[in-house]
């Protein structure tokens, strides 16, 4: 189990009828129902079917992963979450990877300075 499934659970996550519609580009009342897995969410779209999306395509993964990267205490924690983040990268959207990114070198200039000295 990776790093980010140990510490992230998205059967947690509040996941909206509309959220769902925006991410599928269609509108709110064709998403017809939808069942969170353990490892990705299943939606139902009345007339077109079934979709499978990865919850690291959700913004609560992101801002979950946003959390996490906050609260590393260290040099060698930050480095354990990041590497898992960096594994997954072709599962996140270009702009969430780079929030991550960004938040991650905001953490990582903070912990250097606060540690050397």
């Amino acid at each position: 189990m990776s790093v980010l499934r140990r510490r992230i659970n998205p059967e947690t996550f509040v996941i909206t009828k509309r959220q769902l519609a925006k991410y599928l580009k269609t509108d709110p009342s064709r998403v017809w129902r939808w069942e969170k897995w353990k490892h990705i969410l299943w939606v139902h779209i009345q007339g077109i079917g079934g979709y499978f999306i990865s919850y690291r395509q959700l913004e609560q993964w992101v801002a979950a992963c946003c959390t996490l990267i906050r609260a590393c205490r260290d040099s060698k924690a930050l480095k354990l979450v990041w590497a898992a983040i960096e594994r997954e990268a072709t599962r996140y959207t270009e702009e969430a990877f780079n929030r991550l990114s960004e938040i991650h070198a905001q953490r990582l200039a903070y912990l250097h300075r606060h540690t050397t000295g």
